[in-house]
């Protein structure tokens, strides 16, 4: 393996020596590491060699996510992999945590990303990965169905498979669909899974995005998110409606795009926490039947 990573290395990079290997913690689903390659220090996310066709994927959406010039993205080395395990080599940027006025800027980048491009429809150009869970992005004209169904119907089946029961699925998600009915977005390109392990702070005070799960939709479904970790500041949001406020209705609609990182989160990792959260929400809806 680390044969393989030289020679993309030195492919990016020009020739020099690989040194210095540091296994760090906190991934939920790769390896990872940080190396020394001569001046450069690389991320290193490594697994299986299944994991290739992931690895590759999350470099697209790094590259797309980079090519907006609105919020720092790690470089992208390359990906590659031997007979047994495959690699993902990226830029390493240390991190610090949020505080009133970086958050501030960093709310105000992602609206720029958010504004980035323009896109007829909502999907992508393949399925992503939230997470383990994979995200169905099969391009639609209509928010409402594209949400409904391939966000919370998806997610509520693969609860129910888990015996987690929330109420009959298709009434929840024509209820969802009814709801938002009116709504009709601009597509906007989405991080996708926008929780505290998946942002930060770089040491220039720029805001950083990497693990992302990419679609194009509703930018509400990112600002939604927020609410739900203590560790992300109200400021994110402050900064972010000085660049673009948010519509009329956001507030009627974020419980329903929390309830799909709810339930992903569920599905993913059994919370009870999450579940019981999701439940209300569902509940709720159920209710306005």
């Amino acid at each position: 393996m680390w044969q393989a990573m030289y020679r993309l290395l030195s492919e990016h990079l020009g020739e020099a020596e690989l040194h210095n290997k540091e296994i760090l913690s906190g991934g939920d689903i790769h390896h990872t590491m940080k190396i020394d390659y001569g001046e450069h220090t690389i991320f290193v996310k490594q697994n299986l060699r299944e994991f290739l066709p992931l690895f590759k994927q999350e470099a697209e959406q790094l590259e797309m996510l980079a090519k907006s010039n609105t919020i720092t993205v790690p470089k992208v080395y390359g990906v590659g992999s031997n007979k047994h395990h495959s690699f993902l080599l990226l830029e390493y940027f240390p991190l610090k945590k949020f505080d009133a006025t970086n958050a501030w800027r960093f709310g105000q980048q992602l609206a720029q990303l958010h504004q980035w491009e323009e896109q007829p429809s909502y999907g992508f150009d393949f399925d992503t990965m939230l997470g383990t869970i994979t995200q169905p992005n099969g391009w639609e004209k209509r928010w409402n169905s594209f949400f409904a169904e391939k966000r919370i119907g998806l997610q509520l089946q693969l609860a129910a498979e888990k015996g987690m029961v929330f109420g009959d699925i298709q009434q929840i998600v024509d209820i969802v669909k009814k709801r938002l009915a009116g709504h009709q977005p601009q597509p906007s390109l989405l991080h996708g899974d926008l929780w505290p392990a998946n942002c930060a702070i770089t040491l220039e005070q720029n805001g950083i995005l990497y693990d992302p799960a990419c679609y194009w939709g509703d930018r509400e479904c990112d600002i939604a998110m927020l609410p739900l970790y203590q560790e992300l500041p109200i400021q994110i949001i402050d900064g972010y409606q000085s660049v673009w406020p948010l519509p009329n209705g956001f507030l009627d609609r974020q419980p329903l795009y929390q309830l799909y990182y709810l339930l992903c989160q569920s599905n993913i990792f059994g919370l009870e926490k999450s579940y019981l959260h999701a439940r209300t929400i569902t509940d709720e809806l159920l209710g306005e039947k």
